[in-house]
């Protein structure tokens, strides 16, 4: 799925405006976490690993707005932990949204179908759904059997509702199978 026209103008305009005020440096994109807690434990995040207080700790809506009215940047990404865990996962994302800032909502997407009523779909809000590989890779790495289908049919329904949705993808080291050529045999 093509980034719209609209955040491409944003975001060149934006860095156009930085450099003619002669910043070097300046926030481009904002990484809002506003928990850490997760709905699955997988074996190379460190996330869940957090004391249980800083694990039970979220944002409000108003921390995660001032934050990002502070940075200013165009863009907000919104990991985690989980973001769909967050009790208030709707109203921020509503609330940067009439800020007209562009979301990028990352998720394992195993809460998504439960809670895409929460969300309305606009050209400012992506959900990029974390898939590693295919399905064997995938569920080994997060340690989940069916996490794959489950995601996977989250986009689907997703797509269908007329919402963005990316996927973020890490590759681990022997995972990835290039085809060979058919041999010939002369």
């Amino acid at each position: 799925m093509a980034v719209p026209v609209s955040q491409m103008w944003t975001v060149s305009s934006y860095v156009l405006r930085q450099k003619l005020a002669g910043r070097k440096r300046y926030p481009l994109v904002l990484m809002l976490e506003p928990l850490f807690r997760c709905n699955l434990a997988c074996a190379g995040c460190g996330k869940i690993q957090y004391p249980a207080h800083i694990l039970k700790k979220d944002l409000s809506p108003e921390e995660c707005f001032r934050a990002v009215d502070e940075c200013g940047a165009p863009m907000v990404s919104i990991p985690g932990g989980e973001p769909l865990m967050h009790p208030k996962i709707g109203e921020i994302v509503e609330g940067l949204v009439a800020r007209k800032k562009y979301i990028y909502l990352c998720t394992n997407a195993l809460l998504l179908k439960e809670k895409i009523h929460l969300f309305k779909p606009s050209k400012y809000l992506t959900f990029s759904v974390h898939l590693d590989g295919n399905r064997e890779e995938h569920d080994l790495a997060v340690c989940r059997e069916g996490g794959y289908d489950i995601a996977v049919d989250a986009i689907k329904d997703a797509l269908s509702r007329g919402f963005r949705v990316t996927t973020n993808t890490t590759l681990f080291d022997g995972t990835v199978r290039i085809p060979c050529a058919p041999s010939s045999t002369a």
